[in-house]
C-alpha cells in the first residue's frame, strides 16, 4: 500500500456500502444526515460519489461542492451550473433507460444471473427468449424473468454451468436482437490449495516464501561487469531457485510494470507508465546475447568505468544506471537486427522477436509509439505534446512511427526481451519445485503522464489523482500522483481495459498481489491541483470486478493476494475471503486494539484467509524496528505523530518490544501445552529487555543491537506459526538488515527504492545465520501443516 504509516492501526469504518450495479438502486432523496440532497449532490450520488462519509475517527464528513463538480467533470458529467447539473442528470437517466443489457454481464457458475435495468427496458424484455453460446462448445436457451419496482427492475437468467466468457443473445421483439458477453466466474479465485493440487502435493500444506525488491538484487560475479548496478529478471529466477532449495514455494517481487524508459528519474515501481507491459530496465542483456557479447558492447559504448562505478555503489543511481543499461541494449538491438543468416542463435531470436510483435497487437504498438514519442519530445506530460501526438489514433502518431521506425522497433525489442525473461524466471521457479513461484505486484494505478493513460484515455480517469483521505497519522491526507480506471467507462466499455490489465499481469507469475485492494470497492480521488484532503470516495462495481479477478485467476492459475491495510470498510475482508482473495496480516498490526494494553495476537488466531508477513516494503524491518531505526528516521524528518517527541516514541517502542516478547513467550507456552516443542528463543530477548530498563540510552542501544538478530529469528518463527496457507518474509528480514526499502511521506530525504541487497542472488541466503533463520521458518510452517 502506498504511504501507509509505519505505526498505523487498521480500523473498520461503517461507510462500506457495496458499489451498485445500476445508479437507480441508490436512495435518491436524502443524505446520511437525513436532509434533502441538492441536485448536485444527487447527481454525484447517482454517479457513484460518496457525498457523505466518515473519517478515521468516525466523524461525519461532507464533500465540498467544488470537489464534486471537478470529479464529475472527469466522469464526463459537467456540473458547473444548475443547467449542466440538470443536463448531466438527464444524460445519466437516459443512458440507464436506453441500455437494456450492458456490454458485459458477470455471474457465478451455477448461480442465477441477476442484473438491474430500467423499468421501460424491463417491460421490453420480460419473458423474452435468450440463448447463451458457450466459449468452448454448445449453447443453452431460456426466458428472461423480471421483477420491477417504481425506479428500477431486476432481470433474471437461469444459472450457467460453464465458466468462461460466453455470448448472450436476446430476442427482444420483431427485428430487435440484443447481444452481450456473459463473464461466468468460478465461486472463488484460484488458491494455494489449487496450486498444491496441481503439483500433486497435500492441499493442507502451509507454504512459505520471501519477498524482494527486484531492482535491488545483485548479479553473480560473472555478470556483475555488465549489470550497471541494477537487478534483473535473471536474478529473480536465480533467487527463486535457491530459495526453493531451502523449502520456499513463492517469491513475491516489487512491481515489474513498464516505466518511463527515457526518464529514469521516475523510478518508483508503484508509479508506472503502464501496467500492461514490463520494466525494460530489469532486462538482463547477458541472458540474450551472452556475457562476452555484452561486455564487448559495454567497451564499445565507452561505459566500462561507468559500469564498474555503478556496480560498486551501495545505492542505485537510477538516472545513470537506467541510461547505461539502455545504451548497451540499443547496441544489442542493432546487433540482433543485423544478425547474419549463418548466425543460427541470432536468427532464432530474431524470429521469436518478430512473432512477439505480430502477436502483441495494437496495445503493444501503442506502448512502443508512446515510448518513442516520449524519448523524442522530452519528459513533458503527453497533454503538453503537440496536438497531433496527443492520441494514439491520430494520423500524426502513425506518421511519426513511420519516420522513427528504428526507435519504435527498439521499444518493441525491449518488451520482447522483458517478456521473454519474465517467463523464464517463472519457469525457473516452477522447475525448482515451487508450487507458486513468482508473485507479481499490481500497482493501484498508473502515472497519468504515462503510456497507459495516453493509450486508454477513454477508459481512465484523466484530471484526478488517487490517494487517501486524512487520518490520525496523515492529517493532510495522501495524493499518490496516479490515475486509474473510470468506473463509468468500465460499464460502458464492457470492462475491456480492466480485463486486459488482469491478463497482462496474471499471464506469467503464479500469484499476484493487488496493491490497495480496497480500490476494487472505492477509491479516494482528488482533482488535479487540489489538496489530498479535498477529495471524494468514488465507488467501483466491486462485485463485477471480483468476479473478473476470480475468472482470470483460474484461467491463468494465479493465486490472488489483496493488500487490505489501512482504513478498511467493515465487512470488506470477509467479502474478499469469501471470493478467495488472501488478505495480508502484518506482525506489527496484529494486536488486540480493543484492549487498553493492545497485546499482540497469538499467530494461531490470525485470519486464516490471509498471508502472514513480518513486514512490508513501507514498514520497518524486524531489526530496524527492534533497534528503533524507523523512529530515528521519523524524528529526523519530522514524521512522528503530531505532539509526540522522539523520546516518547522510543518509550512507547520499549513497551511494544516487551509486549511482543511476551507474546513470543505465551506462544511457546501454548505450543508446550499442546504437546509440541517451543521454537522461539525468548530468554535472550527477555534478558536484553531487562538490561535496557536500567541502562543509559547509549547502553540500551548497544544491548538492542546485540540482540537484534535473535529477535529477527524469533519474530520470523512467530509469524511463520500463523495458521495461514502462505507466509512471506521480506529478504530484508531473512537477512537481518536494518533499513527498509521505502519510507512513506518522503521523496528525496530518504533513499526510497534505491537500496541494494548485500550479495549476489545466488549466494545471498547462504550465510549460516540466514540458513538457520530459513530452517526455523520452514520448521514453523511444517508444524502448522
Amino acid at each position: 500500500m502506498r504511504g501507509i504509516a509505519a505505526h498505523a492501526i487498521t480500523r473498520l469504518t461503517s461507510d462500506n456500502r457495496n458499489a451498485p450495479t445500476h445508479p437507480h438502486t441508490m436512495d435518491r432523496t436524502t443524505n446520511l444526515s437525513g436532509t434533502p440532497r441538492t441536485p448536485l449532490q444527487q447527481l454525484a450520488t447517482d454517479a457513484g460519489l460518496l457525498v457523505d462519509w466518515e473519517d478515521a475517527a468516525s466523524r461525519p464528513m461532507r464533500v465540498a461542492d467544488e470537489v464534486l463538480r471537478a470529479v464529475l467533470f472527469t466522469l464526463g458529467l459537467p456540473a458547473g451550473t444548475p443547467a449542466q447539473v440538470s443536463e448531466s442528470q438527464a444524460r445519466l437517466r437516459a443512458e440507464a433507460e436506453a441500455v437494456a443489457i450492458p456490454p458485459l454481464v458477470t455471474g457465478v457458475v451455477g448461480q442465477p444471473i441477476v442484473l438491474q435495468t430500467s423499468a421501460p427496458q424491463a417491460a421490453l424484455l420480460d419473458g423474452q427468449p435468450y440463448r447463451v453460446d458457450f466459449e468452448s462448445d454448445g449453447s443453452t436457451e431460456g426466458r428472461i424473468s423480471v421483477s420491477a419496482s417504481e425506479h428500477h427492475a431486476t432481470l433474471r437468467l437461469a444459472a450457467v454451468q460453464a465458466v468462461g466468457y460466453h455470448r448472450l443473445t436476446i430476442d427482444a421483439g420483431p427485428g430487435t436482437v440484443i447481444e452481450a458477453t456473459l463473464a461466468i466466474a468460478p465461486a472463488r479465485c484460484y488458491g494455494v490449495a489449487d496450486a498444491l493440487r496441481q503439483h500433486d502435493r497435500p492441499t493442507d500444506s502451509r507454504l512459505w516464501g520471501a519477498s524482494a525488491q527486484l531492482y535491488g538484487l545483485r548479479c553473480d560475479a560473472e555478470r556483475a561487469a555488465s549489470s550497471a548496478g541494477l537487478g534483473d529478471y535473471t536474478a529473480a529466477g536465480t533467487l527463486a531457485r535457491h530459495l526453493s532449495q531451502r523449502g520456499a514455494d513463492a517469491l513475491a517481487l516489487s512491481p515489474v510494470h513498464a516505466m518511463f524508459t527515457a526518464d529514469p528519474r521516475r523510478y518508483s515501481p508503484y508509479s508506472p507508465s503502464s501496467r500492461l507491459f514490463l520494466n525494460a530496465w530489469m532486462i538482463d542483456p547477458a541472458a540474450l546475447f551472452g556475457n562476452e557479447t555484452v561486455r564487448q558492447a559495454v567497451v564499445d559504448c565507452n561505459l566500462v568505468a561507468d559500469y564498474a562505478r555503478l556496480e560498486a555503489a551501495p545505492l542505485i543511481d537510477w538516472p545513470a544506471s537506467g541510461n547505461a543499461r539502455m545504451t548497451v541494449l540499443r547496441a544489442l538491438h542493432r546487433r540482433l537486427l543485423q544478425a547474419p543468416l549463418g548466425d543460427t542463435i541470432g536468427q532464432t531470436l530474431l524470429d521469436d522477436f518478430r512473432a512477439y510483435c505480430i502477436n502483441g497487437g495494437a496495445s503493444l504498438r501503442d506502448h512502443a509509439h508512446f515510448e518513442a514519442l516520449n524519448a523524442h519530445l522530452g519528459p513533458a506530460h503527453w497533454k503538453q505534446w503537440p496536438a497531433q501526438y496527443q492520441d494514439p489514433s491520430y494520423l500524426g502518431v502513425q506518421a511519426f512511427a513511420r519516420e522513427h521506425e528504428d526507435a519504435v522497433n527498439f521499444h518493441l525489442f525491449l518488451q520482447w526481451a522483458a517478456a521473454r525473461q519474465w517467463a523464464i524466471a517463472q519457469r525457473t521457479a516452477e522447475g525448482a519445485g515451487m508450487a507458486i513461484g513468482l508473485v507479481a505486484d499490481l500497482a493501484v494505478g498508473t502515472d497519468s503522464a504515462g503510456s497507459h493513460a495516453w493509450a486508454r484515455q477513454r477508459d481512465l480517469l484523466i484530471g484526478v489523482t488517487v490517494g487517501a483521505p486524512p487520518d490520525v497519522f496523515n492529517a493532510q491526507g495522501q495524493g499518490w500522483g496516479l490515475t486509474t480506471f473510470s468506473p463509468r467507462a468500465m460499464r460502458t466499455q464492457g470492462f475491456s481495459a480492466f480485463i486486459e490489465m488482469l491478463r497482462a499481469v496474471m499471464a506469467v507469475p503464479g500469484g499476484v498481489r493487488i496493491d490497495h485492494v480496497l480500490g476494487l470497492m472505492r477509491l479516494w480521488v482528488i482533482p488535479d491541483g487540489a489538496r489530498p484532503l479535498d477529495g471524494v470516495y468514488l465507488r467501483y462495481p466491486m462485485q463485477d470486478l471480483l468476479r473478473l479477478v476470480a475468472l482470470e485467476s483460474w484461467r491463468n492459475r494465479c493465486i490472488v493476494i489483496g493488500e487490505d491495510l489501512g482504513t478498511v470498510p467493515a465487512g470488506l475482508r470477509d467479502k474478499l475471503a469469501d471470493d478467495g482473495l488472501l488478505g495480508m496480516r502484518i506482525l506489527w498490526f496484529e494486536r488486540e486494539y480493543t484492549r487498553d494494553d493492545a497485546p499482540f495476537k497469538a499467530p494461531r488466531t490470525w485470519a486464516p484467509a490471509s498471508v502472514a508477513m513480518t513486514s512490508t516494503h513501507d514498514l520497518p524491518t524486524l531489526v530496524g524496528w527492534w533497534i528503533g531505526n524507523d523512529l530515528r528516521w521519523q524524528a529526523q524528518l519530522g514524521l512522528l505523530p503530531a505532539g509526540m517527541s522522539e523520546s516518547e516514541a522510543h518509550a512507547r517502542r520499549m513497551d511494544d518490544r516487551a509486549a511482543l516478547v511476551a507474546a513470543f513467550a505465551e506462544h511457546n507456552r501454548l505450543v508446550l501445552a499442546d504437546g509440541g516443542v517451543p521454537m522461539i528463543g525468548v530468554a535472550s530477548l527477555q534478558a536484553a529487555l531487562e538490561q535496557t530498563r536500567v541502562a543509559t540510552a547509549a547502553q540500551a542501544e548497544v544491548i538492542l543491537q546485540a540482540s537484534a538478530q535473535d529477535f529477527a529469528t524469533a519474530a520470523t518463527v512467530f509469524t511463520g506459526a500463523a495458521n495461514t496457507p502462505l507466509a512471506l518474509v521480506p529478504l530484508e528480514d531473512l537477512l537481518g538488515l536494518v533499513e527498509q526499502p521505502n519510507l512513506p511521506s518522503t521523496i528525496d530525504t530518504h533513499p526510497n527504492w534505491r537500496r541494494r541487497l548485500p550479495g549476489p542472488a545466488g549466494t545471498l541466503i547462504e550465510a549460516p545465520t540466514v540458513l538457520a533463520r530459513l530452517s526455523a521458518l520452514a520448521n514453523a510452517r511444517n508444524s502448522m501443516s
